[in-house]
């Protein structure tokens, strides 16, 4: 369905897929990207697509959308998403507040709310796991120093995000949860693993190869994916900054410089006053006392103030100029790389920047271009009538791209990439004997009947031998967890050993010491809270399968049968 919605608005590349959920991977596809109110779209595109108040062929709505996501995805680090995934994730929170409004499901009153921040986990001690009002004030601090953000966005958020937990809650229906299922998950956790690790260095690994080159001929051939170029896209970016237009703003009155200086004190405070730059080489009176802090007054800073309403203005101008920018290309039909393109871009004072080229999916991060713009201009690649951006806001102005097309994908010729070739034969012949030598090595480890045993054998060997502290299923070491040989360890019985998994640049074996299952109460106060904890996390998770499901519904029903349901 989402992929469908690519189709539908003719949009970029469709987006990666990626994990949204703590417990299990939710997986959906980005699609919708900026709709462009120039020409290059069809009437059945301009047509408005009500969607629980918002209209999806709206680039403004869109990116409302966005915005909000993105806060919540801030604020919510667990759900793990990228930039990627933000409209995505966008659909999902409109049907859910959708929802909501129909269920009935009201805002939250201040208590609720306050119990509802405190179970963020982004707010929360990371040692003890409660509420930390200094984590708080430090997310908060940091989503007000980005321009983007404000606190009252971030409090409309969390009152939105605590609506569709409750969505998720009503959607989660009933457990049907087995009870040996219940029981083998709290084994799993409570299991104590007694483990040592040995590990066989990779980049010392040098065996003697010997390369035909008709095998580097035959590698080439079979692995053409490896070498295609792929079709790439160049971009210039055109900047049209506060200071090249700063000549064109008005003389402000003293009025507009008081009221900005009031709208924002506390930064020339800060700057200006008591332990600010100016400050700072004033900081102990004649007798080593600390001098009595002395209030900014606008005199003070005037100029400085001056300067900063100019700079506003300018901006301003700047994004206005933008603006004026894509229509004249428009209107008088200019052609990119032509005289007039050039005088044009002169009688606007516009920066240029060239973007290396890039393929689908692989745009660069570039300062000054919003990452969603520079992915948009796909769309571009290709279409005879426009070779243009809409002008989006910078900090300090605007930005537009253009391009002037995409340059086809090609196949080099083996003599082209002969060197890359036998490099990339070079180390998957080294990957294949690493793995045989792997091989070899646990058919000798097999001989181990203790630790000491297999800790002298992986010596031996020259391995670097490791003994990891004993612990539970449920506190499973991060680096452990992490290295990928406990996929294989924690199904070994005692005294076995797991085949060499590679990881990085390591080969490693575990070899499992001892291992002590629990005797099982299903009636004790501890595996009753164990079963709780895993029922709501398991609720969490059928809410959010259920509302992807039904997003996907009723985006169908919104764009109608043109669309391709999956």
């Amino acid at each position: 369905m989402i992929t469908a919605l690519q189709n539908f608005f003719l949009k970029h590349n469709k987006w990666l897929f990626g994990s949204l959920l703590v417990v299990i991977i939710v997986t959906f596809v980005l699609t919708i990207g900026p709709q462009s109110f120039f020409g290059g779209s069809s009437a059945r595109q301009r047509e408005t697509l009500e969607y629980y108040g918002y209209d999806l062929s709206s680039q403004a709505d869109q990116r409302a959308l966005a915005y909000a996501a993105e806060v919540s995805a801030i604020l919510h680090p667990e759900l793990r998403l990228n930039r990627q995934q933000l409209m995505d994730y966008a659909y999902l929170r409109l049907t859910a507040l959708g929802l909501a409004n129909q269920l009935g499901i009201p805002a939250p009153k201040e208590k609720e709310l306050q119990e509802y921040v405190e179970s963020i986990s982004i707010f929360q001690d990371r040692q003890t796991g409660e509420f930390s009002a200094e984590s708080y004030n430090r997310i908060v601090e940091a989503l007000q120093n980005n321009a983007r953000f404000d606190r009252r966005t971030m409090g409309r958020v969390l009152r939105e995000d605590y609506r569709i937990r409750e969505v998720r809650k009503a959607l989660s229906g009933p457990d049907y949860t087995l009870p040996f299922a219940i029981r083998q998950d709290y084994l799993a956790q409570e299991t104590e693993y007694d483990l040592v690790l040995a590990h066989l260095d990779y980049a010392s690994f040098s065996p003697e190869m010997e390369i035909p080159e008709e095998e580097l001929r035959t590698f080439y051939e079979e692995n053409p994916s490896r070498y295609e170029i792929p079709e790439k896209l160049p971009v210039t970016a055109l900047l049209f900054k506060a200071e090249a237009y700063a000549d064109e703003v008005a003389e402000p009155s003293e009025a507009e410089l008081r009221a900005l200086f009031a709208s924002d004190r506390e930064s020339y405070e800060a700057e200006y006053g008591k332990g600010g730059e100016e400050a700072a080489d004033a900081s102990e009176g004649p007798d080593g006392e600390e001098p009595e802090e002395e209030p900014v007054t606008f005199g003070m800073v005037e100029a400085e103030v001056r300067k900063d309403w100019v700079m506003e203005e300018a901006s301003r101008i700047a994004a206005r100029k933008g603006e004026q920018f894509t229509i004249r290309l428009w209107k008088e039909q200019i052609d990119l790389g032509s005289r007039e393109y050039d005088q044009l871009r002169q009688e606007f004072a516009a920066q240029t920047r060239e973007i290396e080229p890039f393929a689908r999916g692989n745009a660069p991060s570039v300062e000054d271009v919003p990452a969603d713009l520079l992915d948009s201009m796909w769309m571009y690649a290709t279409n005879p009538n426009r070779f243009f951006s809409d002008a989006a806001r910078i900090s300090d102005g605007a930005v537009i791209l253009v391009t002037p097309g995409s340059v086809p994908s090609r196949m080099p010729a083996f003599a082209e990439v002969r060197e890359e070739v036998e490099e990339q034969y070079r180390e998957a012949e080294k990957r294949r004997l690493f793995a045989d030598k792997g091989k070899q090595l646990r058919n000798r480890f097999e001989e181990a009947r203790s630790r000491s045993d297999f800790a002298e054998l992986a010596a031996e060997a020259a391995l670097e031998v490791e003994d990891v502290e004993a612990f539970t299923g449920g506190a499973v070491p991060p680096e452990l967890r992490r290295s990928g040989i406990w996929e294989q360890a924690q199904h070994l019985a005692e005294g076995r050993i797991s085949n060499m998994v590679m990881d990085g640049e390591k080969g490693t074996f575990a070899y499992m010491a001892a291992r002590k299952e629990p005797v099982v109460n299903t009636g004790s106060e501890e595996f009753l809270s164990f079963a709780q904890r895993r029922k709501s996390a398991l609720g969490d998770t059928l809410g959010w399968v259920r509302l992807r499901e039904m997003t996907d519904r009723s985006l169908g029903a919104v764009l109608g049968d043109t669309v391709e349901m999956p």
